[in-house]
Formats: structure tokens, sequence, C-alpha cells
């Protein structure tokens, strides 16, 4: 029963530890002075915790994106909305092999700021992401990636 116990509460708590909403008065200033330095007619729709950066949605120049900034204002990434047709071939084969009856449902594209570049799927429950080539790295279940 211990067992059981300890179980559930782990598992209440990763859900939890995943990513928090946050009020824009609980972001540090420097996140929100990286934010509208960097995008000064963007809007955030709201942040959430994740992990220890902070994280918000935005609408920039009719593109949907996603960025995540630590606590000191250093960006982490930013992920912006593609269309499918703009994932390289590998991706596609990959999905096409792997979930041949499926569809990808949605697109990203993410920069670091190393430059380095990944793609981010969406297919039915699955978020999977893949680096520069389209070479596959990871499956996760679902995550937020609108």
């Amino acid at each position: 029963m211990k067992k059981i116990i300890l179980i559930i509460a782990i598992a209440i708590t990763g859900n939890f530890a995943h990513a928090q909403k946050v009020s824009t008065s609980a972001v540090p200033t420097p996140v929100l002075s990286k934010f509208s330095s960097l995008y000064p007619t963007s809007k955030a729709e709201g942040w959430k915790k994740e992990k220890d950066n902070y994280e918000t949605k935005f609408m920039d120049n009719q593109a949907k994106k996603c960025i995540q900034i630590d606590p000191t204002g250093n960006v982490v990434k930013v992920t912006t909305t593609i269309a499918v047709s703009e994932l390289p071939a590998a991706v596609i084969a990959y999905v096409k092999k792997n979930y041949p009856n499926d569809k990808i449902t949605k697109a990203c594209k993410s920069v670091e700021p190393d430059e380095r570049i990944g793609y981010e799927v969406r297919v039915k429950e699955s978020h999977m992401c893949f680096d520069s080539d389209g070479a596959f790295l990871r499956s996760e279940k679902q995550t937020d990636m609108d």
C-alpha cells in the first residue's frame, strides 16, 4: 500500500513539475525585458514555468511562436510553427514509416541561442523531436506544442 501511495505521489508531483502557469507579475523582470526587446510589437499569451525557464506563446509577423527564457533573461529556445511541407524530407519519411496510418498534425522549427536548429512534430499523442538534418532524436507523450 505504501508503494502505491508513493508512486501516485511521484506521478502527481511530476505532472505539476512539468509546466505551471504563472501570472505576468510572477515572471522575473529580465525575462519580460528580453521578450519585449526582441518582440516589441508582440503580446505574450500568458506565461508558464517550464523547469527553471519561463515560456510564452505569441504571434510575430503572422507566425505563431513560443519562446523560452531563463530567469536571468537569456533566450533558451524559440520555436515557430511551420507548414509540414517545410520539414526536412527525413522527418516526413520517418513519420510515414513509423506511423503509416497517421498524419503530422503540427510541425515546428526550433532555434537555440547557438543557432542549432531542430524540428518538432505532433502525430496523434506523440511529440517527436528531430535534429537539423531530420534525424530522429526522441519521442514523448503529448506536450503543449500549440
